[in-house]
């Protein structure tokens, strides 16, 4: 019993340090959204497209992980909480499972909208790549538009991605915050 005693001493801290990494994640893929991208429009050459796939592929590398891990973790976190041996403490446990389906959502919507959109951009990419001439780098108008209309489509499916962690992240804390 001793090891449960320290684990729910220790366990606030946990909460409360993945609530404000919740904040931090949701901010970061917000900049994605609201920074990035629009300066990654203002580029007229074929090299936008890379960008938004290196991009693209820095975010998968952090986010991705992240959302994974700290879905487990408040899973894990829900479970300790039911057993808290303080009636009110768990009680609220479906906080953090509410917080932790919010975080396993997002990996079925990037497998679904996000990741089949950055395969069609990155096709562009590999197509206008053949042509191989240094005057060729530049978009024409089709690509152009092409490649705005399917950024403007993966901020919007983003946005969706990067407002779960937030969900998570505002549950969790209402989970905190004992009201």
């Amino acid at each position: 019993m001793a090891v449960l005693d320290t684990i729910y001493h220790v366990l606030p801290y946990v909460q409360w340090t993945i609530t404000v990494c919740l904040f931090i994640a949701t901010g970061i893929a917000w900049c994605f959204i609201l920074w990035i991208v629009p300066i990654i429009k203002l580029n007229k050459s074929i090299s936008a497209i890379a960008s938004l796939i290196e991009v693209s592929k820095r975010g998968g590398r952090w986010l991705d992980p992240v959302n994974g891990s700290f879905a487990f973790l408040l899973a894990f976190i829900a479970i300790l909480v039911s057993r808290h041996p303080d009636a009110s403490e768990a009680a609220l446990w479906k906080y953090y499972a509410v917080s932790s389906a919010a975080l396993f959502n997002v990996a079925w919507w990037e497998r679904v909208f996000i990741f089949p959109l950055e395969d069609w951009i990155a096709a562009l990419d590999k197509e206008k790549g053949k042509i191989g001439a240094s005057s060729d780098r530049w978009m024409d108008a089709t690509t152009g538009s092409a490649l705005h209309r399917d950024m403007d489509k993966w901020c919007r499916y983003h946005s969706v991605r990067a407002t779960l962690p937030l969900i998570a992240g505002l549950v969790a804390l209402s989970g905190n915050m004992r009201w």
